[in-house]
């Protein structure tokens, strides 16, 4: 696997998190795969591929779980995404929300060459593994994501929003996308299939401000190789109400408390003073 391949370090951390909850030893996991606590602190930190690839075998190898990817959906968008997951519920329509994830999933992760093809009234999102050493985990995880929260995102189940889905041969999630009534079959290149008129369908979460801003703040992001996830944290408080907690999260931040030093250290107040002091000055 080249080198250059990298997953950002909040993946990493979020696969050891699940880990842990099913009773595993995430620090005898982490030591396995050469993957050091430093390297975890920071989790817009990069971490070459091949040592997540090592992290997923080792996985694989102590749990014995063949669906460890598939359990693995319920955190992947809050933790992994770092606050990409805001600006994806804050587009104008799915087919912005479903744009801004091509472009922007590469400052997260390079090992897949992500892709949106309309084609007739048909419009596939294509997931193509630069490597075909990836584990059949992350695609498994991947998938049932984009699954899950596109048909969040434009309020609908699942079965109601894909005409049907392509899984990897090795993957096991066919039998998830069974029960949310999703037609799935094996393909080479895992994708998922919808028609290109929900393209147009506005999302509840739409906000203009934050999402034009969040749109400079990734692309300054790719171009720098890095993001800035208080800069969004900042823009999300001055553009919702939601709890302070849940913005820590949402940008990778588990323990609320870190979240609030940080941008203290950062801008001289505390987000909830900063809230306030922006409402006051509306």
């Amino acid at each position: 696997m080249s080198p250059l391949l990298f997953t950002s370090s909040a993946f990493a951390s979020t696969i050891l998190l699940h880990a842990a909850r099913l009773g595993l030893s995430a620090v005898e996991l982490r030591a396995r795969a050469g993957i050091t606590d430093i390297q975890l602190q920071d989790h817009r930190a990069r971490i070459p591929a091949e040592q997540v690839e090592r992290l997923w075998r080792e996985c694989e190898r102590a749990s014995g779980n063949p669906q460890f990817g598939c359990e693995l959906v319920h955190g992947m968008a809050t933790h992994c995404l770092q606050g990409l997951n805001i600006l994806l519920d804050s587009a104008p329509d799915l087919g912005a929300s479903l744009a801004a994830f091509c472009e922007h999933v590469p400052a997260v992760t390079n090992c897949v060459d992500v892709r949106l093809e309309v084609a007739g009234a048909a419009t596939r999102l294509t997931l193509k593994p630069v490597s075909q050493e990836l584990h059949h985990f992350g695609l498994d995880a991947a998938v049932l994501t984009l699954v899950r929260n596109i048909a969040r995102r434009i309020g609908r189940s699942p079965h109601e929003v894909f005409l049907e889905t392509g899984i990897g041969p090795r993957q096991r999630c066919g039998e998830m996308l069974t029960q949310w009534g999703v037609p799935w079959r094996r393909t080479r290149t895992p994708f998922l299939a919808l028609p290109a008129a929900l393209l147009a369908t506005s999302l509840a979460g739409a906000n203009e401000f934050l999402y034009q801003g969040l749109q400079r703040q990734w692309s300054g992001a790719r171009e720098a190789g890095q993001g800035d996830d208080l800069s969004l944290a900042r823009l999300w408080l001055r553009s919702s109400d939601q709890p302070i907690e849940r913005i820590a999260e949402r940008i990778g931040y588990r323990q609320s408390g870190n979240f609030i030093r940080a941008f203290r250290k950062r801008f001289g107040v505390t987000p909830k003073q900063f809230r306030l002091g922006h409402c006051g000055g509306a």
